[in-house]
């Protein structure tokens, strides 16, 4: 889903890797191929607003969306986590030349994804290579908005995720296809493609020590989806990051700096505020 899905290895002690910190080097509006040990969690809360307009092509409105992210990652086995995603929005649609503003609340579309480690080499203690696919699906919500309509339908998704952490510097790329599976293709339902690549770079501190509780981050993706129907658009976003040992907190922008779209509306900005703790 668009509101995008949201996750990474880091903060080490005396020379050891923390596994508890199990989302550290990924980015925050993308998936990244950590994942919690066996038995334990991650919960990311991140409060979102994003400003719609051209809401629709022949009756020009605009929106505002405040929504809560809420996602939990679980780790199932060794190689195996769940993580279940589930948006909380509060839209208000204002119309154009003073008319009536509508406004809703409810729950958008939910998402729940299956992720499978099979490639993982760790040449240092604080450094890693992972490969994942992931498998899961997209869950019909109570409300339009946040993407552009209620679905109609169960979607299937699909897809892998990248992720390699040297040093002081962290990339990650993915890309998830949905399978869409409604009764609305002639009203512009489609199948839809997101693809993100991200690069981190540990801003403090320079070294590791014994003393280390925390790494501050600099963020910078690049958040791309496209539907068959011939929808684009392309975000960068910038952020920041900051990991503890048992929390993290980021903050982050999204930027369109390409939009192509005929059956939703265009998003002008983005801006979220998160917190993930673990458990």
């Amino acid at each position: 889903m668009q509101s995008g899905l949201l996750a990474s290895i880091t903060i080490a002690a005396s020379g050891a890797l923390l596994p508890a910190n199990a989302h550290a080097q990924t980015p925050i509006n993308a998936p990244g191929a950590m994942q919690p040990s066996t038995g334990t969690g991650v919960l990311h809360i991140m409060p979102m607003y994003r400003r719609l307009d051209s809401f629709e092509p022949d009756n020009q409105r605009s929106a505002d969306e405040y929504a809560v992210l809420a996602q939990v990652a679980y780790g199932l086995a060794k190689n195996v986590g769940i993580q279940f995603d589930v948006p909380m929005v509060y839209s208000n649609v204002k119309m154009a030349g003073g008319g009536t503003d509508e406004d809703e609340f409810g729950l958008a579309d939910s998402t729940v994804l299956l992720k499978w480690r099979v490639f993982q080499d760790d040449p240092a203690p604080t450094e890693t290579t992972r490969f994942s696919l992931i498998a899961g699906m997209q869950i019909p919500g109570t409300i339009d908005g946040w993407r552009w309509d209620a679905s109609d339908g169960w979607v299937p998704i699909a897809g892998f995720v990248f992720s390699t952490v040297r040093g002081r510097h962290g990339f990650n790329a993915d890309a998830l296809w949905e399978f869409y599976t409604g009764d609305e293709r002639d009203e512009g339902r489609s199948d839809s493609l997101r693809a993100d690549a991200s690069y981190l770079f540990r801003l403090s501190p320079a070294q590791y020590s014994a003393d280390t509780t925390g790494a501050l981050y600099a963020v910078a993706e690049l958040n791309g989806f496209y539907d068959t129907n011939g929808d684009r658009t392309l975000f960068f976003s910038p952020g920041l990051m900051y990991e503890a040992r048992s929390f993290t907190l980021d903050a982050t922008v999204m930027i369109p700096v390409h939009q192509d779209v005929d059956h939703r509306p265009e998003t002008e900005i983005v801006v979220g505020f998160g917190v993930r703790l673990s458990f």
